[in-house]
């Protein structure tokens, strides 16, 4: 029982964004991946001459960023809404709207949302395993030490017998 409620501790959006302020550091760099949409967006629409992968390299990227993104959106929203079947919907909706949208308003408000979600989504993953890493090593429990018996020092001993050298620099050794 306590699993499922540290998941869904864990997994709701609202506990990642209280994660996230805990983290700062971890939270911004994992919001760089709201970048992504803003390639896709740039690439598909103004720089490919085709679809095909084949005919323009640039489409394998922009096919890739849209699987990177849907995937973050699907997963997000599925905590979100609490439905898979919605949060289909919601993803192919944004993503859909961004990449064939005729209005560019429409388009970028679009691309708004998908910049802000998985900048979200992505920062507060991010924070919350730099946070459960950091518990995780400070619950593991440390190699148990041997005492060891103190042993006592023993002195080398000496091969040659000391002499004393001459102070004053008149005497040969």
């Amino acid at each position: 029982m306590t699993d499922t409620m540290d998941r869904t501790a864990t997994t709701n959006p609202l506990a990642q964004l209280r994660v996230a302020r805990e983290k700062p550091v971890a939270a911004l760099l994992g919001a760089t991946a709201g970048l992504v949409p803003v390639g896709v967006f740039e690439l598909g629409h103004y720089e490919l001459t085709s679809w095909s992968p084949l005919d323009c390299p640039k489409a394998a990227i922009v096919y890739a960023g849209l699987l990177f993104s849907a995937l973050t959106v699907l997963g997000w929203s599925s905590d979100m809404f609490g439905s898979k079947v919605k949060a289909i919907g919601f993803t192919a909706l944004l993503e859909g709207i961004m990449m064939t949208a005729d209005a560019g308003w429409l388009s970028a408000i679009a691309l708004g949302y998908l910049v802000v979600i998985n900048a979200v989504a992505n920062g507060c993953r991010l924070a919350l395993r730099d946070t459960t890493a950091a518990a995780g090593t400070a619950t593991r429990p440390k190699k148990p030490t041997r005492a060891r018996p103190a042993r006592p020092r023993r002195a080398r001993q000496r091969t040659t017998t000391p002499r004393l050298a001459a102070v004053s620099g008149y005497g040969s050794n």
